[in-house]
């Protein structure tokens, strides 16, 4: 990594000659001839490190060094002073300074410094990418599959979280829209806090109303103490609005107001709350449609879909489905104190077939029932559910669109497989390969060894 210095003093010989000195190091170098012009470089980026000296006319090195603690925190920061100043060179350091060197300057001293310095800033940069590679994979880790639409998905939400923006989740009921909610959550700069839930749809509309925006003592019956909001509670942090597409017209005022202003009233209160909120709303209706009806304001739609994300459903993303089994399938034998080992190929042929039409969560119920009832080291047909089991026909094999090559070749396999109750040599002549290319196929899979004894009738 080839590093960027940027040299502040007001006397050129200096900084021309510190220029030339660090460019025969190798460093890239900019330099300013007043502390305005520094900041203004610094502002623009791609700064690693700032030398600067401590008198200088107009803004002095003490000031860049604020803005620097304050806009850019991380540069590390080195003074140039005189005998005269060393106290203020000194003061500097407890202000944040990486360190100080005093004139006349000793070069090698300072390459050392400015040396150690960049080290010390790669490894905290290094640390940073560590923290955010680790923290993204604990908010993507309820978020199983890699199908083209989770993928996308994932970066959408990578994206949305660095922002303040409203985002508008929609899908099917059980499609997972908390999950993605919740991970746009702890990838923002508001991870530290807890994000509030409000389930809109389980809540009457004065219930709804109190609880959004809370209700001072006395605003109606039953309402003997001063109670907060969940606005109010969320303030710095995120709200999730869940089914936002069934509160009434009254409260979708409010929350407008809210989006646009930052501040509202409790009900029966007069007093204005200001509040920094983050809005994260889903929905499994057709807001557009909801428009049309009357149902729903134009202007509310807008303030939260500023950050679109569609959850597909389990339907559109079969691809996933044998990565979203085997994870529900470790939980529930975790639960259960069981060791099942898989699905059997016509158990997964079943599965695969089904529509789920409740998604994830329908999924989720089938595998725990299934691990319940099932007494052997494998899931059958006949310990799913019957609305799944029945979809086991085998004149027909289904791919959903966007599934790619490699999950279509180990549908078409596995299925063909099932149908010829795992005999390799027929199921390999039937798709026209050698039995050795099926034999290495499911080794890949890992289901050579789980698919019990082969049967060659």
């Amino acid at each position: 990594m080839k590093f960027t210095l940027l040299i502040i003093d007001d006397e050129k010989n200096i900084r021309d000659g510190l220029a030339a000195n660090f460019e025969l190091e190798d460093y890239n170098v900019k330099t300013a001839s007043s502390g305005e012009e520094g900041i203004e470089l610094i502002s623009k980026g791609d700064i690693d490190l700032v030398i600067t000296d401590l008198r200088m006319p107009g803004i002095s090195g003490e000031e860049v060094l604020k803005h620097v603690a304050t806009e850019t925190p991380g540069i590390p920061v080195i003074i140039l002073t005189g005998h005269g100043s060393i106290d203020a060179a000194v003061d500097a350091m407890r202000h944040g300074a990486y360190d100080f060197l005093t004139k006349p300057l000793n070069l090698d001293q300072l390459g050392i410094i400015v040396k150690r310095a960049l080290e010390s800033r790669e490894m905290k940069l290094e640390h940073q990418e560590l923290k955010k590679s680790v923290e993204s994979k604990a908010a993507f880790k309820g978020m199983i599959g890699k199908s083209p639409a989770m993928q996308k998905i994932q970066e959408t939400i990578t994206k949305a979280a660095a922002s303040k923006a409203s985002v508008l989740i929609t899908g099917e009921s059980g499609v997972g829209k908390e999950v993605v909610a919740r991970a746009v959550h702890e990838l923002s700069n508001r991870k530290d806090k807890n994000m509030v839930d409000v389930h809109c749809a389980a809540l009457s509309e004065t219930l709804l109303e109190s609880e959004l925006f809370g209700h001072e003592k006395g605003a109606f019956t039953g309402a003997d103490h001063l109670q907060k909001g969940r606005f109010e509670r969320a303030h710095g942090s995120t709200i999730f609005l869940d089914e936002i597409g069934e509160i009434n017209q009254n409260v979708q005022i409010k929350i407008l107001r809210v989006l646009a202003e930052k501040k509202f009233e409790r009900v029966g209160g007069e007093q204005t709350i200001n509040v920094d909120v983050r809005v994260v709303a889903a929905t499994n209706k057709n807001l557009e449609e909801e428009i049309k009806a009357g149902r729903f304001r134009e202007d509310l739609y807008y303030r939260l879909n500023v950050i679109h994300i569609h959850v597909p459903p389990l339907r559109e993303r079969k691809s996933d489905l044998p990565l979203l089994m085997s994870s529900f399938l470790a939980t529930f034998n975790e639960e259960n104190g069981k060791s099942i080992k898989g699905f059997d190929n016509k158990a997964k042929s079943a599965m695969n077939r089904y529509d789920w039409p409740g998604n994830i969560r329908e999924l989720r119920n089938c595998v725990e029932s299934a691990v319940v009832m099932c007494s052997g080291d494998e899931i059958t047909l006949d310990d799913l559910p019957p609305n799944v089991s029945s979809n086991n026909g085998e004149d027909t094999i289904q791919i959903p669109f966007g599934t790619t090559l490699d999950a279509a070749e180990r549908i078409v396999i596995e299925q063909n497989l099932a149908a010829n109750k795992n005999n390799k040599t027929k199921t390999a002549e039937i798709l026209g390969i050698g039995r050795k290319t099926l034999q290495r196929k499911l080794a890949e899979w890992g289901i050579e060894e789980s698919d019990g004894t082969e049967s060659e009738e």
